[in-house]
């Protein structure tokens, strides 16, 4: 039977030492929750967009849409979260903030049972401010659901081997059974929890038969609700072998052999050689400095020296399991395979430290052995200020400046979101979103997606266009910003476009390089372009509307204008580019969805050569908006030589359904001409 540390009268003080350091706790979780780092990384954002997937009806216990395939249980939680508190960067961390509060009183509770207040205080004070555990805490991951979930295992299989009572104990074991085959939906290294269970029923049969014999009937059913829950996810893994582990290229004997090699790679991690991967730590950073390291060590060995006793070998059976799920699923320390071992791992300092204080009191005596005792305590003080100092200064500071972190979580997107979020600025914004559309990778967001998802603040009025192809001109080109993320503008831009720049200046802000977002005030230059067209873009209806002159501006139906066009060359030869620069302008509430096509004609009705396009997201412009559309046309290499008339015009990609475009009031055609070019030898 496990039995719990001796209770004393007088804990009153360990609660308040436990309060203050959840305060502490609290503290780093909490402090600079959008910006440290800035952004978000891939893994979290394939959970973002799974959890809104199952917020809008797509619920699954595993989601194998993504590689490797994801258990759903956390996602609930995050989907659950956010439906309450809204959407936002510092909204997708919280609920694993809230979790790891969670986990840090439970683990204090636990600890406490097992070895005592004091053993517990300072579990728990590594646990607040060590840099694997806070960045667990803040991760968009399903790892900041497993150490909560490991202690309440653990937790419940300590009572449930407590009580001699049949009902007591059939009911900690009920929830140990409902806990562990919940946990399958979690994550990958879950099923260490049975491994755990399992051998904790075999050390009670081979070392304590009669509490064996009292419990057993408990430990089949237990083990029951575990198959009986995990079914689903069993069926899944039958039918899709290997989509839940961790891709890696090991072969299944190599994979194997590895295995002690990658155990022992894990431990080397704990104090020696940190995680590399710079979204789980400052690569190579251990998971704890060298002096606690030793500390372990001591735990370690006590914890060994004392296995016969249950909470130790509790303990040990949590330590060996949580190394072998590491060790299987990952070659390299990973942070992440370890987290089940997370809330024991800082145990053991806090066991050595205990039996260091123990040594001393057999030891040395009297007046020397309190000097003794409140040096050793000093010291620790010391190591635990200095290890708050450090991790805050490498969490906060030094990890999300490093180029590998910056890039990974997209930094500069965080940075601009929160510029957009706490600003006050009620100039317009347009960001340049390359494609404008969802892009073809599944779980790959566009800029406009990502900002949706790092954004607080859903009313901001963003218009978003792709600079490549297009640029947004707010209120007729008033002042206004203009957003180029993960770039410069002059890499993005055309040149036709590119020269409205020369109306605009750099302007800088914190964690954004140059030239990333400008300020343009183009109204004056943009309404003396607008009345050249008159003379300078020629513009005519096509035949079966009469084929006389257009007059500039051209109404199109859904309040969209067009106002005239720019063609770089109109001489060219065969297999050249028709370059068109056209101009737009939105004169009314913007239709849904909206595709400019571009023609050029072998005759009035044969389409030699076109491009259909809209690089803007019509949806997000206002009235008075002025888009400018640049288009490339490939001429035929067989094309002879000859003039050839471009048309222009808009249609609904939805039906195809062409737009009318008016005069006076009246419907005149589908389509407008332009001036014709001319193909040369």
């Amino acid at each position: 039977m496990i039995q719990s540390a001796r209770p004393t009268r007088r804990h009153g003080w360990t609660f308040f030492a436990a309060t203050a350091l959840l305060l502490l706790a609290a503290f780093f979780r909490l402090w600079h929750l959008s910006t440290a780092p800035s952004g978000i990384q891939a893994e979290e954002l394939v959970n973002v967009q799974l959890s809104q997937e199952l917020r809008h009806g797509h619920v699954s216990v595993i989601y194998e849409e993504a590689q490797p395939a994801r258990e759903g249980l956390y996602l609930a939680v995050l989907a659950g979260s956010t439906a309450i508190t809204g959407e936002g960067l510092i909204l997708w961390r919280l609920p694993s903030v809230w979790l790891s509060m969670l986990f840090l009183a439970a683990a204090f509770s636990l600890m406490r049972r097992l070895f005592g207040g004091p053993i517990a205080l300072l579990t728990l004070a590594l646990l607040a401010v060590s840099f694997w555990s806070l960045w667990v805490s803040r991760a968009i991951l399903h790892i900041t659901l497993m150490p909560l979930v490991t202690v309440l295992v653990m937790y419940t299989l300590l009572r449930a081997y407590q009580f001699e009572e049949i009902n007591d104990a059939s009911l900690w074991f009920t929830i140990a059974g409902l806990l562990i085959g919940i946990a399958q939906y979690i994550h990958v290294t879950a099923w260490a929890l049975i491994v755990i269970f399992i051998a904790v029923a075999i050390y009670h049969r081979v070392m304590d038969r009669e509490v064996f014999r009292d419990h057993w009937e408990n430990v089949i059913y237990s083990m029951s609700l575990v198959a009986a829950l995990s079914l689903p996810l069993m069926l899944f893994l039958i039918k899709h072998p290997g989509a839940r582990q961790p891709v890696h290229s090991l072969q299944a004997a190599e994979w194997l052999a590895a295995i002690p090699q990658s155990i022992l790679s894990t431990i080397t991690s704990l104090a020696w050689r940190g995680d590399a991967s710079p979204f789980h730590n400052i690569p190579g950073r251990p998971a704890m400095s060298l002096p606690i390291g030793l500390l372990m060590g001591i735990g370690i060995g006590v914890a060994l020296f004392r296995w016969r006793r249950p909470a130790y070998a509790l303990i040990l059976v949590w330590l060996g399991a949580g190394l072998l799920a590491a060790g299987m699923l990952s070659t390299e320390p990973d942070f992440e395979m370890m987290a089940l071992l997370l809330p024991v791992i800082f145990l053991f300092p806090a066991m050595g430290l205990s039996a260091l204080v123990d040594g001393m009191r057999q030891v040395v005596s009297g007046a020397a052995q309190q000097a003794a005792i409140r040096a050793m305590l000093a010291v620790t003080t010391l190591l635990l200020v200095g290890i708050t100092v450090r991790t805050y200064q490498d969490f906060f500071q030094v990890w999300p400046a490093l180029a590998d972190v910056q890039d990974g979580y997209q930094s500069e997107l965080g940075v601009l979101a929160h510029y957009l979020d706490a600003g006050h600025d009620p100039t317009p914004i347009s960001i340049c979103s390359t494609p404008v559309d969802q892009p073809p990778n599944a779980f790959a967001l566009s800029n406009q997606g990502m900002f949706q998802i790092l954004m607080h603040r859903q009313d901001v009025p963003i218009r978003y266009f792709d600079c490549t192809h297009s640029l947004v001109l707010a209120n007729g080109g008033e002042s206004q910003r203009l957003i180029f993320p993960r770039g410069h503008y002059y890499e993005a831009l055309p040149g036709p476009l590119l020269a409205w720049m020369r109306y605009a200046h750099d302007e800088r802000i914190a964690g954004i390089g140059p030239d990333v977002l400008m300020r343009i005030d183009a109204q004056q230059p943009l309404a003396d372009k607008a009345g050249s067209f008159i003379t300078t873009a020629p513009t005519a209806w096509p035949p079966e509307a009469g084929g006389t002159l257009a007059s500039l501006p051209v109404p199109f139906a859904t309040n969209v204008t067009f106002l005239g066009y720019v063609i770089r060359d109109d001489t060219i030869t065969a297999t050249d580019w028709v370059e068109m620069t056209t101009y737009w302008r939105l004169d009314g509430p913007p239709p849904s969805e909206l595709t400019m096509f571009a023609h050029l004609l072998g005759n009035p009705v044969v389409v030699i050569a076109q491009e259909d396009n809209l690089a803007v997201q019509i949806g997000t412009l206002h009235p008075r908006d002025v888009f400018l559309e640049y288009s490339m046309i490939q001429t035929p290499g067989s094309m002879a030589a000859g003039l050839y008339p471009l048309s222009v015009g808009l249609y609904l990609p939805s039906t195809g359904q062409r737009l009318p475009a008016y005069e006076n009031g009246q419907r005149r055609a589908d389509r407008i001409f332009l001036q014709r070019i001319q193909i040369t030898p």
